[in-house]
Protein backbone atom coordinates (compact mmCIF):
# COMPACT_ATOMS: atom_id res chain seq x y z
CA UNK A 1 0.00 0.00 0.00
CA UNK A 2 2.85 2.44 0.21
CA UNK A 3 2.50 5.26 -1.83
CA UNK A 4 -1.09 5.20 -2.51
CA UNK A 5 -3.13 8.15 -1.88
CA UNK A 6 -5.99 7.67 -0.18
CA UNK A 7 -7.84 11.29 -0.84
CA UNK A 8 -7.38 11.24 -4.27
CA UNK A 9 -8.39 7.62 -4.46
CA UNK A 10 -11.69 8.82 -1.97
CA UNK A 11 -12.29 11.91 -3.47
CA UNK A 12 -15.45 11.47 -5.79
CA UNK A 13 -17.08 10.22 -2.56
CA UNK A 14 -15.53 12.01 0.30
CA UNK A 15 -17.97 15.08 0.74
CA UNK A 16 -21.16 12.28 0.86
CA UNK A 17 -19.28 9.96 3.67
CA UNK A 18 -17.46 13.09 5.28
CA UNK A 19 -19.83 16.06 4.30
CA UNK A 20 -20.00 18.74 7.10
CA UNK A 21 -23.57 19.44 7.36
CA UNK A 22 -24.65 22.42 9.30
CA UNK A 23 -21.90 22.59 12.06
CA UNK A 24 -21.28 26.45 12.07
CA UNK A 25 -19.38 26.19 15.24
CA UNK A 26 -16.25 26.74 13.36
CA UNK A 27 -17.40 29.64 11.76
CA UNK A 28 -18.28 31.03 15.10
CA UNK A 29 -14.62 30.86 16.60
CA UNK A 30 -13.16 31.72 13.32
CA UNK A 31 -15.15 35.46 14.19
CA UNK A 32 -14.23 36.39 10.41
CA UNK A 33 -15.32 39.87 8.64
CA UNK A 34 -15.77 40.47 4.89
CA UNK A 35 -12.63 41.92 4.13
CA UNK A 36 -10.70 39.37 5.97
CA UNK A 37 -8.86 36.30 4.17
CA UNK A 38 -9.01 33.23 4.76
CA UNK A 39 -7.17 30.31 3.92
CA UNK A 40 -8.22 26.40 4.49
CA UNK A 41 -5.13 24.18 5.09
CA UNK A 42 -5.62 20.91 4.46
CA UNK A 43 -9.14 21.65 2.48
CA UNK A 44 -9.78 18.86 0.62
CA UNK A 45 -12.93 19.57 -1.27
CA UNK A 46 -13.72 22.41 0.55
CA UNK A 47 -16.38 21.14 2.58
CA UNK A 48 -15.82 23.61 5.29
CA UNK A 49 -14.79 26.29 3.16
CA UNK A 50 -18.16 26.68 1.62
CA UNK A 51 -19.24 28.17 5.32
CA UNK A 52 -17.32 30.74 4.73
CA UNK A 53 -17.94 31.62 1.23
CA UNK A 54 -20.99 34.27 2.24
CA UNK A 55 -19.57 35.79 4.50
CA UNK A 56 -15.79 37.01 3.35
CA UNK A 57 -14.72 37.99 -0.08
CA UNK A 58 -11.88 35.63 0.03
CA UNK A 59 -11.46 31.81 0.82
CA UNK A 60 -8.70 29.78 -0.62
CA UNK A 61 -8.41 25.84 -0.19
CA UNK A 62 -5.03 24.21 0.00
CA UNK A 63 -4.12 20.42 -0.45
CA UNK A 64 -2.17 18.02 -2.01
CA UNK A 65 -4.60 16.02 -3.60
CA UNK A 66 -5.63 17.39 -6.92
CA UNK A 67 -9.02 15.56 -7.74
CA UNK A 68 -9.78 16.95 -3.45
CA UNK A 69 -9.08 20.30 -5.07
CA UNK A 70 -11.10 19.59 -8.43
CA UNK A 71 -14.14 19.08 -5.92
CA UNK A 72 -13.89 22.41 -4.01
CA UNK A 73 -13.17 24.48 -7.57
CA UNK A 74 -16.21 22.93 -8.72
CA UNK A 75 -17.81 24.74 -5.46
CA UNK A 76 -16.50 27.79 -7.48
CA UNK A 77 -13.87 27.63 -4.16
CA UNK A 78 -10.42 29.28 -4.78
CA UNK A 79 -7.76 26.41 -4.69
CA UNK A 80 -3.77 25.71 -4.07
CA UNK A 81 -2.02 22.81 -4.55
CA UNK A 82 0.52 22.56 -1.88
CA UNK A 83 1.65 20.10 1.31
CA UNK A 84 1.08 22.00 4.39
CA UNK A 85 4.76 22.34 4.93
CA UNK A 86 5.58 24.59 2.46
CA UNK A 87 2.67 27.04 2.09
CA UNK A 88 3.25 29.06 -0.95
CA UNK A 89 2.71 32.67 0.43
CA UNK A 90 4.52 35.54 2.21
CA UNK A 91 4.80 36.14 5.80
CA UNK A 92 1.21 37.74 7.11
CA UNK A 93 -0.74 36.94 4.25
CA UNK A 94 -4.23 35.53 6.19
CA UNK A 95 -6.86 36.60 8.94
CA UNK A 96 -7.74 33.60 9.57
CA UNK A 97 -6.27 30.23 8.67
CA UNK A 98 -8.17 26.92 9.41
CA UNK A 99 -7.36 23.14 9.57
CA UNK A 100 -10.18 20.83 9.99
CA UNK A 101 -9.66 17.13 10.39
CA UNK A 102 -6.28 16.79 8.60
CA UNK A 103 -3.78 17.95 11.33
CA UNK A 104 -3.79 14.07 12.37
CA UNK A 105 -2.56 12.98 8.21
CA UNK A 106 0.28 15.84 8.05
CA UNK A 107 3.81 14.17 8.40
CA UNK A 108 5.68 17.37 10.03
CA UNK A 109 2.93 18.52 12.16
CA UNK A 110 5.44 20.76 13.92
CA UNK A 111 6.13 22.04 10.66
CA UNK A 112 2.42 22.79 9.14
CA UNK A 113 1.67 24.68 12.79
CA UNK A 114 4.63 26.85 11.84
CA UNK A 115 3.60 27.36 8.54
CA UNK A 116 0.44 27.84 9.78
CA UNK A 117 1.55 30.64 12.35
CA UNK A 118 4.21 32.27 9.73
CA UNK A 119 1.07 33.36 7.22
CA UNK A 120 -1.08 34.69 9.88
CA UNK A 121 -1.35 38.33 10.17
CA UNK A 122 -0.88 39.80 13.26
CA UNK A 123 -4.31 39.41 15.05
CA UNK A 124 -5.22 37.01 12.92
CA UNK A 125 -6.34 33.25 14.58
CA UNK A 126 -5.74 29.97 13.32
CA UNK A 127 -8.38 27.05 14.42
CA UNK A 128 -7.35 23.73 14.69
CA UNK A 129 -10.09 20.70 14.56
CA UNK A 130 -9.39 17.24 15.34
CA UNK A 131 -10.87 14.42 16.61
CA UNK A 132 -10.17 14.57 20.74
CA UNK A 133 -7.74 11.29 20.56
CA UNK A 134 -8.91 10.67 24.03
CA UNK A 135 -12.37 9.71 22.98
CA UNK A 136 -12.71 6.45 22.48
CA UNK A 137 -14.99 6.67 19.68
CA UNK A 138 -11.94 8.59 18.14
CA UNK A 139 -9.28 6.20 19.06
CA UNK A 140 -11.63 3.30 17.06
CA UNK A 141 -11.10 5.77 13.89
CA UNK A 142 -7.13 5.84 14.52
CA UNK A 143 -7.23 2.06 14.76
CA UNK A 144 -9.24 1.90 11.60
CA UNK A 145 -6.75 4.54 9.89
CA UNK A 146 -3.44 2.87 11.06
CA UNK A 147 -4.91 -0.48 9.68
CA UNK A 148 -5.80 1.29 6.48
CA UNK A 149 -1.72 2.72 6.42
CA UNK A 150 -3.34 6.27 6.53
CA UNK A 151 0.09 7.36 8.26
CA UNK A 152 -2.05 9.06 10.99
CA UNK A 153 -0.68 10.28 14.55
CA UNK A 154 -3.33 11.93 16.69
CA UNK A 155 -2.52 14.24 19.63
CA UNK A 156 -4.31 15.07 22.59
CA UNK A 157 -5.50 18.68 22.33
CA UNK A 158 -3.48 20.01 24.97
CA UNK A 159 -0.35 18.44 22.56
CA UNK A 160 -1.24 20.44 19.98
CA UNK A 161 -1.82 24.05 21.93
CA UNK A 162 1.43 23.40 23.34
CA UNK A 163 3.20 23.18 20.34
CA UNK A 164 1.57 26.57 19.21
CA UNK A 165 3.20 28.40 21.90
CA UNK A 166 5.42 30.87 20.15
CA UNK A 167 7.75 32.85 22.57
CA UNK A 168 4.59 35.05 23.58
CA UNK A 169 3.87 35.22 20.28
CA UNK A 170 0.64 33.86 20.35
CA UNK A 171 -2.74 32.83 22.67
CA UNK A 172 -3.99 29.32 22.87
CA UNK A 173 -7.38 28.56 23.68
CA UNK A 174 -8.88 24.55 23.78
CA UNK A 175 -12.60 24.40 23.09
CA UNK A 176 -13.69 20.46 23.78
CA UNK A 177 -17.36 19.35 22.10
CA UNK A 178 -18.88 15.71 21.37
CA UNK A 179 -15.08 14.33 20.96
CA UNK A 180 -14.44 16.98 18.75
CA UNK A 181 -11.54 19.19 19.70
CA UNK A 182 -10.66 23.11 18.42
CA UNK A 183 -7.89 24.71 19.18
CA UNK A 184 -7.97 28.55 18.64
CA UNK A 185 -4.43 30.08 18.64
CA UNK A 186 -4.30 34.19 17.96
CA UNK A 187 -1.56 35.69 16.85
CA UNK A 188 -0.22 38.48 19.32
Amino acid sequence: MKGFDHFNFLSPIYDLVFGRGQDQRIVELADVKENHRLLDVGGGTGRVSVLFRKIVNSAVVADSSLKMLRKAQEKGLQSVNSHSEYLPYPNGSFDRVILVDAFHHVKEQQKTLNEMFRILKNGGKMIIEEPDIRNFLVKLVALGEKILLMRSHFLAPEKIAAMCRYDGESNQKIYIEKGIARIVITKI
